[in-house]
């Protein structure tokens, strides 16, 4: 079988690329559907997130889409083309320098993975949303049924070192927010945000962690709009009763089709929805900026794909900041962080290289185990239909039970001898060897 990630992220390729690879999660739910039924006997999942789009994949060796590409460029070539035709109705999304896309197999493959869990891969070095991106994730590739029992064990044993890094390790200590690191960049263009008013576009995780931060930041009033009203209440709601004070005495909830409005009365504008296309072009900016003289407006896009059309940048008064232009806020705070790497590098690297032992000793033990049963499975029929005509016809059924029962009484403690002795390694390469050799017999071994 063939394991891998293949994938393009913040580091790698810029928003107009990654937007293109973005997946919601119903598109990652089709998408999956479509490529398990094209690939039997694999197991597939997609993390996409708004710094980055990633495959996951374990596949019989033979369908693999790695197959007959030999050297790496080829390799991405195939995958681009492969996985570019499993969104939003198989439209293939055009081709990209492969450059953009990375690739880890096997062992490399569950340490990159271990390492995003622990916040090593990450815009923000140690945040922790990621292991909610992940285990979402997971979820949505359980609900397509595109896991088997390589995914079941390493998605959960992935979330389980992204906790243990953070436990461990300061790595997230003082870790700011995509919204704070908005603020700050906010400010660069307007200065002091404490008269503003902010409006806030959406009502997800990110639009919440992004009010709070407007609230603690003390803007004199905040507007959110959402295309369903009722989250944008219930998320009024939830940060006036965390910030002590009545629904309407800073915030107030406006209806999706009063946006531009809400625009005009802004200074500032956070979006972060789930749109597939810009929600906010320039047309629409360049008539707000006239209704208000063309006094600055900051506009920060958290969303991928992007919110608000590039070309807004361009007219009078406008600063238009994206998720990549947070970057260079979010270096000023990491320094402390990093002190922390080594240590949570060195936790990723020990559980890592424990998981792929795992599974490595597993693919050396269970072939045993099965074939152990099949062999004495063999035997038991063999025996049975020697037999069998010797009895009453009406007894044939109460011989055939009684048979299996022995013969699943009998293997009963070496088979869980051997699952244990698997699952805490603690046969070693020479023994199980033996044992291939022992039970596998007639299979090539030698």
């Amino acid at each position: 079988m063939d394991f891998f990630v293949f994938g393009l992220n913040h580091t790698t390729a810029p928003v107009e690329v990654r937007e293109r690879w973005a997946f919601s999660p119903d598109e990652s739910r089709d998408a999956l559907q479509a490529i398990s039924a094209r690939v039997e006997a694999s197991e597939h999942l997609i993390l996409s997130t708004c710094n980055r789009t990633e495959f996951y994949g374990h596949v019989p060796r033979s369908t693999s889409p790695l197959a007959g590409a030999e050297d790496p460029v080829a390799q991405r070539n195939a995958l681009v083309r492969y996985f570019g035709t499993a969104r939003r109705g198989g439209t293939a999304v055009p081709g990209d320098d492969p450059s953009h896309f990375y690739l880890h197999c096997h062992d490399d493959a569950v340490r990159h993975l271990f390492r995003l869990a622990g916040g090593l891969g990450s815009m923000i070095v140690g945040e922790s949303e990621i292991l909610r991106q992940i285990k979402l994730a997971y979820g949505v590739a359980r609900e397509a049924r595109s896991t088997g029992r390589m995914f079941h064990r390493l998605f959960p044993e992935a979330l389980r070192v992204g906790k243990r890094v953070r436990t461990l390790t300061g790595i997230s200590d003082g870790c700011i927010t995509p919204g704070q690191a908005a603020l700050r960049l906010a400010t660069g263009a307007l200065g002091d945000l404490s008269g503003c008013k902010a409006l806030l576009i959406g009502s997800g995780k990110i639009a919440t962690l992004t009010a709070r931060a407007i609230l603690d930041e003390g803007v004199a009033r905040y507007t959110i709009v959402n295309r369903t009203k009722a989250k944008a209440d219930a998320l009024l709601a939830e940060l006036a009763s965390n910030d002590g004070t009545a629904a309407d005495s800073r915030g107030s909830v406006r209806d999706w089709a009063s946006l531009r409005e809400a625009i005009v009365d802004s200074s500032l504008v956070i979006s972060s929805t789930g749109a597939s296309q810009p929600i906010v072009d320039r047309a629409t900016i360049e008539a707000v900026q006239i209704q208000r003289g063309h006094a600055p407006l900051a506009l920060v896009d958290l969303a991928i794909p992007r919110d608000i059309a590039p070309q807004v940048a361009e007219v009078e008064g406008v600063h238009l900041f994206n998720i990549d232009d947070l970057n260079a806020v979010i270096q000023d705070n990491i320094a402390e962080r990093h002190s922390h790497v080594p240590k949570a590098e060195e936790i990723v690297s020990r559980q890592s290289q424990a998981f792929a032992g795992r599974m490595a000793y597993k693919a050396e033990v269970d072939p045993v185990i099965r074939h152990l049963m099949e062999r004495f499975e063999d035997m038991r029929l063999g025996h049975l239909q020697a037999v069998i005509d010797r009895f009453p016809p009406e007894l044939h059924e109460d011989i055939d039970q009684m048979t299996r029962s022995l013969v699943k009484k009998l293997l009963h403690f070496p088979i869980e001898r051997l699952k244990s002795l698997r699952d805490m390694q603690g046969l070693e390469k020479a023994q199980t060897s033996f044992l291939r050799r022992l039970f596998l017999a007639g299979d090539g071994e030698q």
